[in-house]
């Protein structure tokens, strides 16, 4: 299991990139409205799909704090915690899965008229590829935009 403490996540332009291609990919084959990559945190990483007219940053926050909650019922039946959550509305419904090791979530905002079958399956299926995506960027290190300064010593000295 993947530990990430004593990790930053340090997102990379192609470490987003490889992850915003993940979630369009995944909108596209499951035909949801939209797709979010959350830290259980409540900040959101990544977006893809209809996301303009969603308040994602709202809903990251709810949908993680929804993940707390339930993870007190999970601890009442003996379980550390429920991996996969479904919410049906009367037009939408929202599949969220929990990345294993890195304490994401991945969220999927679809239609009715799309079966809940189908977004799992799809779902599911690209778990592994965040999770690989997700590790990259916890594991990698900053590299500073800014050059080293020359030590100023030499010059400082000379003017005394």
């Amino acid at each position: 299991m993947f530990n990430r403490a004593g990790f930053n996540l340090v997102i990379t332009e192609e470490g987003i990139r490889a992850i915003n291609n993940t979630l369009g990919n995944l909108v596209l084959e499951s035909g949801a409205r939209a797709v979010l990559l959350l830290d259980k945190g409540g900040q959101l990483i990544a977006a893809q799909g209809e996301t303009n007219a969603l308040d994602t940053l709202s809903l990251a926050a709810l949908i993680t704090g929804s993940f707390s909650s339930t993870k007190a019922i999970a601890g009442l039946l003996g379980e550390n915690e429920f991996k996969v959550m479904f919410q049906q509305g009367t037009n939408h419904s929202i599949f969220m899965a929990a990345l294993s090791n890195t304490q994401n979530i991945l969220a999927t905002i679809f239609p009715n008229a799309i079966t809940v079958g189908r977004i799992k399956y799809k779902c599911l299926q690209v778990l592994d590829t965040l999770e690989e995506q997700m590790k990259a960027m916890y594991s990698s290190t900053p590299e500073s935009p800014f050059r080293k300064a020359a030590a100023a010593e030499p010059k400082i000295n000379d003017l005394f």
